[in-house]
């Protein structure tokens, strides 16, 4: 009765501020900015702090990079075929205070995850095109995290490792 009432406008009057106060820190962001579709992008999430698997002999190297996108190129100095969804297939961080954040797509986003194989000996130059996706990015330090699997070989096991490019806009 009585109780149950007390319980049911505590909890709500919790919800409607955190919902006030939630609402304003996930328009600011990290970066601060308003509403509109050119603010920056959300990164609230910390990167957990785990090493990510690396495998020699890949490489994704930096080429060049605007607020909208970033050119890198990969190379597969291994022995092994890797395995991957798609180039959209990829994640983008920040780093703020020394901390790796993970930056959050405006809106929903699509992928079709078609499956990539990437051969040894075999190099790519791809463009990250940022702008649909994140928006334009405020001046910082960022970096794209693209994950492959490596099939297994004579001299390897399978495995997945991770491909990470760090930039800078601004």
């Amino acid at each position: 009765g009585e109780f149950m009432r007390k319980i049911i406008l505590i909890v709500f009057v919790c919800m409607l501020i955190y919902s006030v106060t939630g609402c304003d820190k996930l328009k600011n962001g990290i970066f601060g900015g308003g509403s509109d579709t050119n603010a920056a992008p959300k990164a609230e999430t910390p990167v957990p702090d785990t090493e990510r698997s690396e495998l020699e002999g890949a490489v994704m190297k930096y080429v060049e990079n605007t607020e909208k996108s970033l050119t890198v190129e990969m190379s597969n100095g291994t022995d092994s075929v890797w395995q991957s969804g798609n180039m959209r297939d990829y994640s983008l961080e920040c780093e703020r205070d020394g901390v790796w954040y993970t930056v959050e797509p405006k809106g929903d986003f699509a992928n079709t995850m078609e499956l990539m194989l990437f051969g040894p000996g075999d190099t790519l130059t791809h463009t990250f095109e940022f702008g649909e996706r994140y928006g334009t990015l405020p001046a910082g330090q960022y970096r794209v995290v693209k994950y492959w699997w490596a099939n297994a070989t004579d001299t390897r096991e399978a495995g997945e490792f991770y491909l990470v490019c760090e930039f800078t806009v601004g």
